[in-house]
Parts: C-alpha cells; structure tokens; sequence
C-alpha cells in the first residue's frame, strides 16, 4: 500500500510508560499521515500510567507489560532487562504488514509523511558522531568482511529510526542466539552504552545488515534545526520533549 511516490505506507512500534501529553501528541501526529486502516501501532507499556483510552483513540494495538525493563531511557542495569526488551519487540514487530516501521518514543514527533525512497538501510536513522564500544567494534568486524577495516563504527536505532521490517522479523527470530547475543554484547560494552540502540545496531552490523541516515530525519539539537523547520523538509523529529511534565 501506497500514498504515492515514495509514500509507502509504515508502521510503528512504541513502549511507552509515562509523559501522557507527549505520547498522545505522538500518536495525533503519526495518525496524521497513517490511518489505522493501512499502517499498525503496536504500544507496549512497560507497567507505567495506563494508556488505552489513548490506544483505543488512535487505534493502537495495546499490551500492558510488568515493568520489565527498569529504565527511563533505555540504557539497562541489567542483560535480563536488555533481553526483555528485544524480546517485547521479536514478539511485536512480526505482526506488521508494510515494509517498514519506525521506532516511536514520547520524543519523537512525525511533521510529515516519510519519503520511503529514501530508507536505504536496514536501520534508517542514526548518529554518525557516536560509536560502538571498540571492543564491540572489534566483534562486529570478525563477522562483517564490509566493516573489517573500519575502527569506528557508528550506531542508530534511536527514536525516530525506520527498520526495515522483514530484516528485524528474521534478525530477531531465534529466542536462544538473542540470550547468546545479549549475553555477548554486554560482555563487550561498557554499561553505560548497555542501551537498546547500541545492542540493536550491534546485532545489525553483525549480522551483515546496513545503517545510516535518511533524508527526512532530524534531532532538535542540529544545528540547521530551525532552518529546516522554516524550509518544512523535517520529516521525523526526535528530542522533541516540549511536553514532557
């Protein structure tokens, strides 16, 4: 399904768990170019506020969790915590239809529809400054013969990231390599990058899959931020925390 050129129809993925005014702002947005009807929101809440007037306003697909993951921001204490996590998202993501979907967080804000023909990656969005831990960067370089000679190795996966769906769907597929995976990674990171964006990105560039940006994506912190919000070529928007309480 289709809205055009370059217009293909995606779905979303969000855990949520509290910022009420923020999340129904990300929903009214995403709702604005993506009706129930052709494009999937599954929210997973985290044992937080509940949200299902708001699920059931905006037409989501609604499971409210025990609070698993014990964080705010989704850097974890814990690997049980980082494999809840994945885990939540292997269980979701194979329910989508379209070809993408994005990762929707309280920040991130859609202000137009996404130019599909410009996701060219597996993971769509990222942040060319940051980088993997060496030592995870050393494990993804023995598996990935296109990344062997590159020492930094950049991460996505933040909010506001497009994932290829049918490569996330087979990337997460197997319960028993995610423990092995997770169990790994964490192993080679330091705790403070034991976040769901490095280890998703890890697990991708492992793989063999692809990361980079896409033309549509913004942080508020750019510095042409303000000039591309006068021009109107944002098409996702991520730290966007004006309604946070």
């Amino acid at each position: 399904m289709t809205t055009g050129r370059g217009k293909k129809m995606i779905d979303a993925y969000y855990q949520c768990f509290k910022q009420r005014r923020a999340l129904d702002y990300t929903l009214q947005q995403f709702r604005k170019f993506y009706s129930p009807e052709n494009c999937k929101i599954v929210m997973v809440n985290d044992g937080g506020e509940d949200f299902a007037k708001e699920s059931e306003r905006y037409g989501c697909e609604y499971f409210y969790e025990e609070n698993a993951t014990k964080n705010s921001n989704l850097v974890f204490s814990k690997e049980e915590h980082l494999l809840k996590y994945v885990s939540r998202m292997r269980e979701h993501c194979s329910k989508f239809s379209n070809e993408y979907f994005i990762l929707l967080e309280d920040d991130v804000l859609l202000m137009k529809s996404v130019d599909t023909s410009s996701l060219k990656y597996d993971i769509n969005g990222c942040n060319k400054n940051e980088y993997l831990d060496p030592l995870v960067s050393k494990e993804i370089r023995e598996h990935n013969e296109k990344l062997k000679d590159c020492y930094n190795i950049w991460y996505g996966a933040c909010g506001g990231s497009i994932f290829r769906t049918k490569f996330v769907v087979e990337l997460l597929s197997d319960m028993e390599n995610l423990h092995y995976e997770v169990s790994k990674y964490c192993s080679l990171a330091k705790k403070q990058k034991w976040a769901s964006d490095c280890f998703l990105s890890y697990l991708c560039l492992k793989s063999g899959g692809t990361i980079g940006q896409y033309s549509g994506f913004c942080e508020t912190w750019y510095p042409d931020y303000e000039k591309r919000v006068r021009v109107g070529n944002i098409e996702v928007l991520h730290q966007y925390k004006e309604l946070y309480i």
